[in-house]
C-alpha cells in the first residue's frame, strides 16, 4: 500500500490537542474528570505500566496481561464499541480506554511512568486530524516513558514506516520487549499473505 503524509495540525500555543474524539478538549469537561482519575489510580499502583496504543479488539493487549501478570496493561482504542466489546474478558491488570492516544500522552500520563509502548500496525489514514505519529507525539511518548522503557512499532505500509522513522532520529535501536503468542488481526493477514512487515523497537537516545 503506498501512502504518504496527509496535512495535519499540530497543536497551537494552547497546548490543545487535535484529534478524534474532540481532542484534549474531551477531558478538559468536568463530567469526565472520574474517568481521568480512576486512570490515574490505575497507572500509580505499584509495578512496571505498558501502554498499546490502537488496541483494536484487545487480543494482543489481554494476552499479554494474562502472560505478564506483575505488568499493568493499558489499551487505548477511539472506536468505543470495541473497547465495550473487550472488557469482560479483561483481568484486573487491564486497563482498556475508548480515548485518543494523542490525547492521553499529551495531558493525561505523567513523565517516566511507562516501561513500554506498543503500537501494532497502525491506521495510515488521509484524515490529516486523525494521523497518530507528528513530532509532538513523538515527544509525548518519549517524556512518558521512563529510563530504558521501549516504542515497539509494526506496520506492513512502507511509505508509513519511512514517515515514522524519521521521526525518530533521536531515538536508538534496543531489544524488543518479550511478546505473548497472540498476533494482531494485521499481522496475521500479513503473515498469511507473506506480506512485508515494517518497524523495530525503539529508546529514546540519553
Amino acid at each position: 500500500m503506498s501512502w504518504k503524509p496527509p496535512t495535519t495540525r499540530e497543536r497551537g500555543t494552547s497546548g490543545r490537542v487535535p484529534g478524534a474524539l474532540y481532542g484534549s478538549l474531551l477531558l478538559e469537561q468536568p463530567k469526565h474528570r472520574a474517568t481521568v482519575d480512576a486512570f490515574h489510580a490505575f497507572i500509580d499502583a505499584p509495578g512496571p505500566v505498558a501502554l498499546e496504543v490502537g488496541m483494536d479488539n484487545a487480543t494482543v493487549l489481554i494476552d499479554h496481561a494474562h502472560t505478564f501478570p506483575d505488568t499493568r496493561w493499558v489499551g487505548l482504542e477511539i472506536r468505543r464499541r470495541k473497547v465495550e466489546r473487550a472488557k469482560s474478558a479483561a483481568p484486573e491488570n487491564a486497563y482498556l480506554w475508548a480515548m485518543d492516544a494523542r490525547t492521553v500522552f499529551a495531558t493525561v500520563l505523567p513523565p517516566a511512568r511507562l516501561s513500554q509502548v506498543d503500537i501494532w500496525f497502525p491506521t495510515p489514514t488521509e484524515n490529516g486530524n486523525h494521523v497518530l505519529f507528528g513530532p509532538a507525539f513523538v515527544a509525548d511518548v518519549a517524556r512518558a516513558l521512563a529510563p530504558g522503557g521501549v516504542l515497539t512499532i509494526s506496520t506492513d505500509v512502507y511509505g508509513l514506516w519511512m514517515f515514522i522513522e524519521g521521526l525518530l532520529t533521536d531515538w536508538q535501536p534496543t531489544a524488543a520487549p518479550p511478546r505473548g503468542d497472540a498476533r494482531s488481526r494485521r499481522e496475521r493477514v500479513c503473515r498469511r499473505q507473506e506480506l512485508p512487515v515494517y518497524g523495530g523497537s525503539f529508546t529514546p537516545r540519553a
